[in-house]
């Protein structure tokens, strides 16, 4: 049977603010503060595209690619759950395409994208992010035109979420 325990612990205390202060940092796209809140072997991974970087430097990197491309990306908690060294996050995210993100050409449109990000922490540094979110869906936002076989596919527009 599983227990729950109604009070985090002072570990899983810090391992809360600091998935905190690191969307905040990223959502300011300050690269000094978002890196400080990384473990030098951080492993950072995005399912959708299956891209996986490893070490504070290619995710110093990734970041700078990623603020260029989706130039005003923030990401909001929605929710937030805590179990020992893991902190899951619902978020939403929002940006405008403003470079060649995937190869696709900038569109200027907006894109608002519900995430789920897990996290781990380890001696009060992240040590994992994993993300997980609908790639067709971001695709579909910015305009871009799928096809199978030469011919249009229609992807219906799912429920578009804003952020209040």
């Amino acid at each position: 049977m599983l227990q729950t325990k109604d009070t985090p612990t002072q570990i899983e205390q810090a391992n809360v603010r600091l998935a905190r202060e690191h969307f905040a940092a990223e959502s300011a796209h300050d690269a000094a503060r978002t890196l400080a809140t990384l473990a030098d072997d951080i492993m950072y991974r995005v399912v959708a595209s299956g891209e996986i970087v490893r070490g504070k430097e290619a995710v110093a990197k990734y970041y700078d690619v990623w603020w260029t491309d989706l130039h005003d990306v923030c990401s909001e908690i929605k929710r937030l759950v805590v179990a020992g060294e893991w902190v899951i996050c619902e978020n939403v995210a929002t940006a405008t395409h403003l470079g060649p993100w995937l190869g696709i050409p900038p569109t200027g449109k907006r894109v608002v994208q519900n995430l789920c990000a897990v996290l781990r922490f380890r001696e009060g540094l992240m040590t994992e992010e994993t993300v997980y979110y609908d790639q067709v869906e971001r695709i579909r936002q910015v305009g871009s035109v799928f096809t199978l076989d030469g011919l249009p596919l229609r992807i219906p527009a799912g429920p578009v979420v804003t952020t209040q």
